[in-house]
């Protein structure tokens, strides 16, 4: 169950012991494990070309993080410059950069 889905021998053996008397039902109250620590996440899917793919995943071994850390940092970090009272896209911050003259 590695994704939160059980495979098809799980079931059969789960349904095995289920009929052989070796798992019972109670009407009792379960206890709840803990809340998480943190934030709840959100999950989203994206669809990428694989070439996108294949420079996040470069990108993210680069780093020493998982893709999915890599894009939430990405996020988090173009969000952070939409929250500004002035954002610039990046190829205007390019274009501001290029004028300016090196200093030695």
């Amino acid at each position: 169950m590695s994704d939160g889905f059980a495979t098809d021998e799980q079931l059969d053996a789960l349904a095995l012991a289920v009929a052989a008397g070796n798992i019972t039902y109670t009407d009792a109250s379960a206890e709840l494990p803990p809340k998480p620590d943190g934030e709840t996440m959100a999950v989203y899917s994206v669809r990428l070309p694989t070439s996108t793919a294949e420079q996040l995943a470069g990108i993210a071994r680069r780093r020493g993080v998982k893709p999915s850390t890599l894009m939430r940092q990405m996020i988090e970090q173009c969000l952070a410059t939409e929250a500004d009272d002035h954002p610039i896209s990046l190829a205007e911050a390019l274009r501001a950069l290029t004028t300016l003259r090196k200093v030695a």
